[in-house]
């Protein structure tokens, strides 16, 4: 009977932190990317590249980067590689999301617009 209280509060002192810490929103507004606490223009891109499991692997792993700015979880499969135009000090970013292609298109469209 004392295994009911315990587990209620193992739960809520570490799991729901844990749930709610590592949550990372990702958006483009106003042509703006916005990934948790960072941001970049999308003027700034140069190319935009939607990454399955495999290549988000990779790229998180042995062809990484280590200036790459790196916005990812691991537990997502896919992410998208963002080339930035000025490649020094950053040459690109990878953000991880639920559904790579969707983001990118978002990307895509929002840097279309800044150019017109």
């Amino acid at each position: 009977q004392i295994y009911i209280p315990v587990t209620v509060f193992l739960v809520g002192f570490f799991v729901v932190p844990l749930l709610i810490t590592g949550r990372t929103r990702v958006w483009v507004s106003d042509g703006v990317l916005h990934a948790g606490k960072d941001s970049i223009r999308v003027t700034e891109l140069t190319s935009i590249q939607p990454l399955d499991r495999a290549a988000t692997r990779l790229q998180m792993g042995p062809s990484a980067d280590p200036a790459a700015h790196l916005v990812t979880r691991g537990w997502m499969p896919g992410s998208v590689m963002l080339r930035l135009a000025n490649p020094r000090p950053t040459p690109y970013w990878l953000v991880s999301s639920r559904r790579p292609e969707q983001l990118a298109a978002a990307v895509e469209q929002a840097r279309q617009l800044a150019r017109s």
